[in-house]
């Protein structure tokens, strides 16, 4: 199957070609050597639309295409490795919240995903488990109107900067999504350092200690993760 741009396809590959040129390629080694994205690529990102750019339209976001958003992140891929994972876990966050979260979840969290003010960050690899999603150890555990997570994720790209994570935990002895802030007790973050690749992804591995989240944070249902 041959794939053809449109128009617009075209014209925004050439708009996310000349910002990687200009903005991300000359730093690209600077940011690899201090291990970290500044604060102002992540704004100019956000000005632009390309955080959150998959939201739909009707949820307040631009709305990419699939296609289009492929070539967004094999552009600025070209530029920063660690730029474009930025983009991945962040608009996997955007893409659970959107696809599964609830009416509550998408006021919340969607506006200030698509504006770059709230950061996401996929959090479901650990020390025992890698990316499996069924053999996670973390877990959660009902109390109330909310449930109590306890447990470790290992290897969170950029989860010294986020502000919410996507976590999966085992409830009910199933794999389950919840959102997390990052400024819940008894969150603890610790930064990886010297990686061989991507190093301006900024890792950090997540010590959950009795961190409590309200029931309505549940992305999906028990299993659904």
């Amino acid at each position: 199957m041959k794939l053809e741009l449109t128009p617009e396809q075209r014209a925004a590959r050439a708009e996310f070609r000349a910002f990687a040129a200009s903005e991300v390629a000359p730093h690209a080694d600077r940011w690899d050597r201090e291990e970290a994205l500044p604060a102002e690529i992540i704004r100019k990102l956000a000005g632009r639309g390309w955080l959150g750019s998959i939201v739909r339209r009707d949820l307040g976001g631009p709305g990419l295409d699939m296609i289009t958003y492929g070539i967004l992140t094999e552009e600025l891929g070209r530029g920063c490795s660690s730029v474009r994972s930025l983009l991945t876990v962040h608009d996997m966050v955007c893409h659970g919240i959107v696809r599964w979260g609830n009416r509550s979840q998408k006021e919340r969290y969607l506006p200030g995903l698509v504006r770059g003010e709230i950061l996401g960050a996929f959090a479901l690899s650990e020390p025992n488990a890698g990316s499996d999603a069924k053999s996670i150890e973390t877990t959660a555990t009902p109390d109330g109107d909310g449930y109590i997570l306890e447990g470790r994720k290992r290897w969170i790209t950029f989860a010294q900067i986020a502000h919410l994570f996507l976590i999966f935990v085992q409830c009910e002895g199933q794999p389950t999504a919840f959102l997390l802030e990052r400024e819940t007790p008894g969150l603890t973050i610790e930064p990886i350092r010297g990686l061989l690749g991507t190093r301006a992804s900024m890792l950090g591995e997540m010590i959950l200690e009795g961190c409590r989240v309200p029931a309505e944070n549940m992305v999906g249902r028990p299993g659904f993760g």
